[in-house]
């Protein structure tokens, strides 16, 4: 198990008693954002992570929180086993979707040794697939 998961289990253990569980207090916090396996930047490919003056168009995905460069969501997820979540999206009216279901799997690394791979599959497109890398943080 990776370190950020025990983090998470010790931060639980830590806070049982004050509502560790509570959404709107993660969403407050940017270290539980942290403890989420899936929660970061991701792009398609390195280029559109936005490094060395480039242009940032990375989605970042929070614990409860969808944002693309066309789409704003809030998101209900809910763990399907290790790796694994199925995510409702709520988003307004304006951006593309209102509504939609979608996917994600998480690889801790790729068969070409890139590191973290996200794959969204979006339920209600008929299965539209699509493989994100993870950005690379600050200094790396």
């Amino acid at each position: 198990m990776e370190l950020r998961h025990y983090g998470w289990m010790a931060l639980c253990a830590a806070l049982g008693l004050v509502g560790c569980g509570n959404e709107a207090q993660a969403q407050d916090d940017p270290a539980l954002e942290d403890a989420v396996a899936y929660a970061g930047r991701w792009a398609t490919e390195p280029a559109l992570c936005g490094q060395d003056g480039e242009e940032d168009r990375a989605i970042t995905i929070g614990p409860s929180h969808f944002e693309g460069t066309e789409a704003s969501c809030d998101m209900e997820v809910t763990e399907e086993g290790e790796n694994a979540w199925m995510a409702q999206l709520d988003c307004p009216p304006d951006d593309m979707a209102t509504d939609e279901r979608m996917h994600l799997s998480l690889e801790e690394e790729s068969e070409g040794g890139e590191g973290e791979v996200l794959t969204l599959t979006y339920l209600d497109r008929e299965d539209h697939e699509v493989t994100l890398m993870r950005c690379p943080g600050p200094g790396e």
